[in-house]
């Protein structure tokens, strides 16, 4: 699998970041290093009562109470905790002669991401579970999901994280330790030469090569789901390519593997990799639910349409829609929003009979009037049907996705949530975007040449002589699809291939 995919990158280029003016730098230190006072000495006051004897350190026995009564009172938590693993910690600290450690060592530990205990914003000690954090992580490694990982799956999954760093170098710091070396090796090392490796060894591996880490819990349990994910969908993009990658795919992968490289250096380095201006866009591509209908969508619309102010003498000759279908912002439930504009165009019902079947434009002002409604919708996932919403729900929701996933969410629309989009839709769907500023003229001009382009050496191939008169004829009876589309504003440069394109470029394999 690694082949297939490794084949088909190329070298990549990483932006330097831009250097941050050094009064705020200093700042932020400043603020930093008084959060850290104000940290310990919590930590400090809460030790005291182990240290029943004042002696200013902490004892085996000691330290082995604390874990286990930090354990017993976090109801959440799901990991026993073994003697082994109370003997692994002990053994990460520096002893006095007497075999205690300093209650400052403790502290010092606690800090640590990877260490089962942390501090709450409400300034009691918790327990953290790195095993529930590192269930995503190890379920990406598992690829057949027996609960064990082999050799091949752990050469695949790790060798996707190497080639990651390989592909996106940095000067700022060396790669990270537990992700360099023989893949062979390492995973013997790990299992003890074990053909399989469990989850137990998996997570003193993990933990270990946490450690060092200057990641705050939450932060730790975000990164490893991240990371997760975008192996995941290496696999998934690769699964089904066992020949030559498509330039579409080949950029996704590029940018997941940019991706996976700086999340690899933020989880696993030594805290001096974090990210640098990137734009952050908080709502995400899920798939759309069942039952989803732009029809429907319709029917509901007219339903609740306000005819009131329509005269009753006036007749439609015309109705125009412009409906976008996006998801809503994550939270426990991630739900489905819509917004329906209808342009109604009316003509007098006198005026009609006078004239007769005279055609639109050539009829007299003021006989022609047009009215406008416009509602915001959340899909009722219990009854399969769309229920009226506020529209600060669906324009916070708009405004939090991203230019790409935008623009597909349109094309999608467009194409009732399936995969074909005819000529005169796609343009319809394309002078939306440019409506709402997702992209522009000229790259819209750019699309329909491309898709010419396509045509010309379709026809080409064919043997057929093409006049621009036959170009014109065959492109209204096109028919394309949202993926394709997606691919070519890729390709003419509108919009940076992100990993976010592997969750709606999947809908439509």
């Amino acid at each position: 699998m690694l082949i297939i995919f490794s084949r088909a990158m190329k070298d990549s280029g990483r932006a330097a970041g831009t250097a941050l003016h050094c009064r705020f730098a200093d700042s932020a230190m400043a603020a930093n290093e008084s959060d850290n006072v104000v940290t310990t000495n919590k930590l400090m006051i809460i030790l005291r009562k182990f240290d029943q004897e004042g002696s200013g350190t902490i004892s085996r026995s000691q330290f082995e109470q604390i874990l286990r009564t930090v354990l017993r009172a976090s109801s959440n938590s799901d990991e026993i905790l073994y003697k082994e693993e109370v003997d692994e910690f002990w053994a990460y600290f520096s002893k006095r002669e007497d075999g205690d450690v300093e209650k400052s060592d403790l502290v010092d530990w606690i800090l640590k991401p990877s260490t089962p205990l942390m501090l709450t914003e409400s300034g009691n000690l918790a327990f953290f579970d790195l095993k529930s954090a590192l269930q995503p992580l190890f379920q990406a490694y598992n690829q057949n999901g027996d609960g064990f990982i082999c050799l091949q799956e752990f050469m695949d999954a790790h060798g996707i994280l190497q080639i990651a760093l390989r592909m996106n170098p940095t000067a700022e710091e060396e790669d990270p330790p537990v992700l360099r070396g023989d893949l062979h090796n390492c995973f013997v090392h790990i299992g003890d030469a074990d053909k399989r490796l469990t989850f137990e060894k998996f997570v003193r591996w993990q933990r270990l090569a946490l450690i060092q880490s200057a990641l705050s819990p939450d932060s730790m349990t975000r990164l490893l789901k991240n990371v997760a994910k975008q192996i995941q969908r290496v696999f998934k993009l690769t699964s089904e390519k066992h020949c030559e990658l498509t330039e579409s795919d080949r950029l996704v992968l590029i940018r997941i593997l940019s991706h996976l490289a700086q999340f690899s250096r933020e989880l696993w380095g030594a805290g001096h990799f974090a990210s640098k201006g990137k734009t952050f866009f908080e709502n995400k591509w899920i798939p759309p639910f069942v039952g989803m209908n732009v029809d429907h969508l319709k029917e509901v619309f007219l339903h609740d349409f306000n005819y009131s102010r329509m005269r009753f003498s006036a007749k439609i000759v015309k109705r125009d829609w412009d409906i976008l279908c996006i998801p809503g912002l994550p939270g426990r439930h991630q739900d489905w929003l819509a917004r329906a504009r209808l342009k109604n165009t009316l003509r007098s019902a006198r005026f009609d009979d006078e004239q007769g079947k005279q055609e639109e434009d050539q009829l007299e002002e003021g006989h022609i009037r047009e009215v406008v409604d416009e509602q915001c919708y959340i899909f009722d996932r219990e009854h399969f049907t769309w229920a009226l919403a506020e529209e600060s729900l669906f324009e916070k929701a708009l405004e939090a996705l991203s230019p790409e996933v935008k623009l597909f969410a349109i094309l999608k629309t467009m194409a009732n949530f399936g995969q074909r989009l005819s000529w005169p839709q796609l343009q319809l769907a394309l002078s939306q975007a440019v409506q709402l500023d997702v992209i522009s003229q000229v790259q819209l001009g750019k699309c329909n040449d491309k898709l010419e382009e396509w045509v010309l050496k379709g026809m080409d191939a064919e043997g057929f002589w093409c006049t621009r008169e036959t170009l014109t004829k065959v492109r209204e009876d096109l028919h394309t699809s949202p993926s394709q589309i997606m691919g070519i504003f890729a390709e003419i440069g509108a919009f940076a291939v992100t990993s976010i394109w592997a969750d709606f470029m999947d809908t439509e394999k």
